[in-house]
């Protein structure tokens, strides 16, 4: 009996002791270099890591500007209208279905010019307020959510009459798979919510499949992409193995000139990029949290006799709890057929 009570107390101290750290971290600060008396002027995402950066392809895009005419010091700690500034550069990155196996896609973006072309190689993607987006037929304007993109080496099988769920509602089923026919084929099919598109109609292996479609004002834009690396009989019956698929959201941010982010308003906004600056004085008052825009913030030291602070942005993190592992599904094995 006491030795069933003593474990007991041991389970509730070991809880009391766990809950505290569990519960005191549900954020994180991500801090830039520190400013003293206006010693740094900018910061991009090498001096503030809360900027987007795609470290293997050393892609960034962001700037946050202070104007070098600041003369910031304890006794002056107003940013002047307009002598903030942020702004946003389009870079460009392959397709991997371009990266891994040298093909193009419909209505891609060229290089390094950017521009829209037949058969493109690459994408425009930005960072925009630290949040990775897509710029929609290579328009830093217009801006979209990247919902799917296959690593490298990732593929997706699937069966006669499979679906795969992609997110936001996007779903791609595999209507008919035929693999002892030559050339061996399938029928892809593409939908969003009730709506169904084929997928280039019948597909073979080593094929392009791109889905355009006219929207926030561009014709014919990409929004999805996917590479049949290989049409096989398997234990399963027929299946149809897909990589390098890339998905982008319909859901188009459209940014003109004098929008309003936080402090800062539109000053231009084109193909390429898009320059804010703030519409009025920024106070860096003594302990300070400076809102900027989307979670962007300055920090100021509790210092009445320096002016001390750096760009942050506070991230919530999402409870976890630990859930049993599903037994992975196992992969069909492949049958070769006669070709």
């Amino acid at each position: 009996m006491l030795e069933g009570i003593s474990k007991v107390l041991c389970i509730m101290i070991a809880v009391a002791l766990i809950a505290p750290a569990v519960s005191a971290a549900n954020s994180v600060e991500i801090r830039g270099q520190i400013s003293n008396e206006g010693s740094i002027h900018e910061w991009n995402a090498s001096t503030f890591p809360a900027f987007w950066h795609n470290l293997k392809n050393d892609l960034r895009s962001e700037t946050l500007t202070i104007d070098p005419s600041e003369s910031l010091t304890s006794s002056d700690r107003d940013l002047d209208e307009n002598h903030l500034t942020y702004t946003v550069q389009r870079t460009l990155k392959k397709y991997k279905v371009q990266s891994n196996k040298g093909l193009t896609v419909e209505n891609g973006l060229n290089y390094p010019e950017g521009k829209v072309v037949q058969d493109g190689t690459h994408y425009g993607l930005v960072g925009f307020f630290g949040a990775k987006r897509v710029a929609v037929k290579g328009d830093t304007s217009k801006l979209t959510k990247l919902i799917f993109e296959q690593g490298d080496t990732a593929e997706k099988v699937l069966t006669v009459g499979e679906t795969w769920d992609m997110g936001e509602g996007w779903t791609l089923t595999a209507e008919a798979i035929d693999a002892r026919t030559t050339p061996r084929q399938a029928w892809l099919i593409l939908k969003r919510g009730d709506k169904s598109f084929d997928c280039n109609n019948v597909l073979h292996p080593n094929e392009v499949c791109t889905y355009t479609e006219d929207i926030a004002g561009l014709t014919d834009v990409p929004l999805f992409v996917t590479y049949v690396d290989g049409i096989l009989s398997s234990s399963e019956g027929d299946i149809v193995i897909l990589k390098y698929t890339w998905l982008i959201s319909t859901d188009i941010k459209n940014i003109k000139t004098s929008d309003k982010f936080g402090v800062f308003k539109v000053k231009t906004a084109n193909d390429t990029h898009v320059i804010m600056k703030n519409e009025h004085a920024v106070s860096l008052d003594q302990n300070a949290v400076v809102d900027l825009a989307e979670g962007i913030q300055f920090k100021v030291a509790d210092k009445s006799k320096v002016l001390r602070f750096y760009p942050r942005k506070v991230i919530k993190l999402e409870s976890t709890s630990v859930e049993p592992e599903a037994t992975p599904k196992a992969t069909p094995k492949a049958t070769p057929t006669e070709t």
